[in-house]
């Protein structure tokens, strides 16, 4: 019997700690490719999933809440459904930046979170 992929992204899977958002930017490495940049570093937590998660768009190129929420948005749905595709050896924190200064549509944002994530596997 074959176990399906559960396509969720819940609670579980979120990077809420500051202390290792702290430690993420302090020590992580980092992947691009326009207009995302994702850090990662592999560590040790207690949770059962493989990955912690975060998303942020800055505030500085977008004022409005409503265009920072849509990129974020965006950003997480185009995860979503490839994060199965990352092969991890060990239980890594990432967060997802988006560095452009227009507003994405998602194509674009699927197709970097798909090169970022073959650049990871390497």
């Amino acid at each position: 019997m074959t176990q399906k992929n559960k396509y969720t992204l819940g609670r579980d899977k979120a990077l809420k700690s500051n202390k290792i958002i702290d430690l993420l930017f302090a020590q992580g490495k980092s992947v691009s490719k326009f207009p995302l940049r994702v850090v990662y570093l592999p560590i040790e937590y207690e949770q059962d999933s493989p990955f912690l998660v975060g998303f942020s768009v800055p505030k500085r190129k977008f004022k409005r809440a409503v265009d920072r929420n849509r990129i974020k948005r965006l950003m997480r749905e185009a995860f979503r459904l490839q994060q199965y595709d990352l092969k991890l050896e060990s239980k890594i924190a990432m967060m997802w930046l988006y560095t452009g200064k227009e507003m994405p549509d998602y194509q674009k944002v699927f197709q970097s979170v798909q090169n970022i994530i073959e650049k990871m596997n390497e």
